[in-house]
């Protein structure tokens, strides 16, 4: 299930926003700039990552990061079935049909699955809110054909990175700097992230949304980032308007 939310980006309209008023006609760059770094750090606070990130540097993700995502996908979809050879599930299939396998009067497994489209929808029924997979005991799964576990944990993973993609694509519309893996890219075209500034009688504002299957999970580090972001945004206003002041040959205390 896809998860959307929107930062409002009014956390920087009273210090950060006093300090980019004073740079004057340099505010929309600013609150440009800032609001594009937020975006590419929500991105690299969005899963998968291999260990969890600081905000020490500028990658989104890394091959660790996508190798991690990669075996969730794979271990995501082992907790819901049992895999056996295609020949077993054959087999099962002329035995019991569509119904559960019943084996010395007990019921062994709910039945069968050998395609994709049917694992998918098995998959999706254990799928909550959060995107996370129930993981079921042994007589609760489907006994599934190894060529259509094989193929439909592929597909998957090839979806590995759409979350970030989502807080990327913002950061992209926003004009950040830095390289986004291509892993993330190429899902860019399944999320939807969005990066906009607007004026109004109080100046620039900035804010920046996405939509993308596991942005549950970030939504609890969006105030840390907030807060990290208007920091370093008010240290970094000061620093301009200390710049300007000595290049205009001004005494800043």
């Amino acid at each position: 299930m896809a998860k959307g939310f929107t930062i409002d980006y009014s956390v920087f309209e009273k210090r950060a926003k006093a300090l980019a008023k004073r740079l004057g006609k340099d505010e929309r760059e600013f609150v440009r700039q800032q609001t594009g770094i937020l975006a590419r750090e929500v991105a690299k606070f969005t899963p998968p990552f291999a260990s969890f990130p600081t905000f020490r540097g500028t990658a989104i993700g890394s091959k660790a990061d996508e190798k991690q995502g990669r075996w969730a996908i794979y271990m995501d979809v082992k907790w819901i079935c049992t895999v056996k050879p295609d020949d077993v599930i054959s087999k099962a299939k002329t035995s019991w049909g569509s119904g559960p396998i019943i084996y010395g009067g007990k019921m062994i497994s709910k039945g069968v699955i050998d395609s994709t489209g049917s694992l998918h929808a098995w998959h999706k029924a254990n799928q909550g809110p959060n995107n996370r997979t129930k993981a079921l005991k042994g007589p609760e799964r489907y006994w599934v054909s190894l060529s259509a576990f094989t193929q439909y944990v592929k597909e998957q993973q090839n979806n590995v990175g759409t979350a970030k993609a989502a807080f990327a694509q913002a950061s992209v519309a926003l004009g950040a700097k830095g390289s986004v893996p291509l892993w993330v890219k190429k899902n860019m075209p399944n999320s939807q992230g969005t990066g906009r500034l607007s004026k109004g009688s109080k100046g620039t504002t900035g804010d920046i949304s996405g939509r993308a299957g596991g942005l549950f999970h970030t939504n609890r580090h969006v105030p840390k980032l907030m807060k990290n972001r208007l920091v370093k945004a008010v240290k970094r206003g000061e620093f301009l308007m200390r710049k300007a002041a000595k290049d205009s040959n001004f005494k800043v205390v």
